[in-house]
């Protein structure tokens, strides 16, 4: 068996600026990427600055689970990359993780079937200076709750505040507490045709949450549960889904 192939995609924007260089000096992507161990992972490392941002056919071709850290460059992102990605995941069960602030990524809204701007926070309440977070396990058996005790203390988090702008998940896996007394769905996880969407609040930039084990460890369960399986063969041509219409669809050009 092959190892699991992560590939981690960072903005990479406010990393190479203070306050955040101090938190994460050699970029966010970095510090995510030093969760995987090389025993069971190789990780390729993608910016929003690389050609393409780092994610060519070659690199999404050769990833299993992409790892997507964004905040305020996400409408910037390319709709070619964006299609790919989700392509991707679709009809070949590229696993998709989005961390924290990518809940307003392009990949995350267009595969949950949902689109908002950053600046409508009427109803998906924030507090960025920080609370303390207790993060509750309320799926213990799941493979990405894997080694995680009832809950995980993060001393220091942003807020994120329901309602939240996300459909019902498929499986809510963990439930973020806030000392000022919100709440929110943090750990959710969606089937999206051969693929698996999980959406992963904890990760303000200017707090050293992907150092912290705990959080590491649900890193590492999601890259191996959602990673498709090795043996899976996905038939092309006629399949399902190949993209080749089923009806003469002439009519609507």
């Amino acid at each position: 068996m092959r190892k699991i192939r992560v590939t981690v995609f960072c903005e990479h924007n406010q990393d190479k600026h203070e306050p955040v260089k101090s938190v994460y000096p050699e970029g966010m992507h970095a510090a995510i990427a030093g969760a995987f161990d090389d025993s069971e992972f190789d990780v390729t490392i993608a910016t929003q600055d690389m050609p393409m941002h780092g994610l060519n056919d070659e690199v999404l071709d050769g990833t299993d689970v992409l790892f997507w850290w964004s905040h305020i460059d996400n409408h910037l992102v390319d709709d070619r990359v964006v299609n790919a990605v989700c392509k991707r995941v679709v009809q070949d069960g590229m696993g998709f993780v989005a961390l924290h602030s990518a809940a307003f990524s392009k990949p995350w809204q267009r595969l949950l079937g949902i689109e908002f701007e950053a600046g409508d926070w009427g109803r998906f309440r924030t507090m960025p200076k920080g609370e303390r977070e207790r993060l509750w396990v309320i799926t213990p058996g799941h493979p990405i709750c894997q080694g995680i005790a009832d809950c995980i203390d993060i001393p220091k988090d942003e807020m994120y505040g329901e309602p939240m702008f996300i459909p019902d998940p498929d499986k809510l896996l963990f439930i973020a507490w806030w000392e000022g007394g919100d709440v929110c769905r943090s750990g959710v996880l969606y089937d999206r045709g051969r693929g698996k969407v999980f959406g992963f609040t904890p990760g303000h930039e200017t707090f050293p949450i992907y150092y912290q084990e705990e959080i590491r460890q649900v890193l590492r369960n999601a890259a191996k549960f959602m990673a498709p399986n090795q043996g899976m063969v996905v038939q092309k041509g006629d399949g399902h889904l190949s993209g080749d219409p089923r009806e003469d669809l002439t009519h609507c050009t």
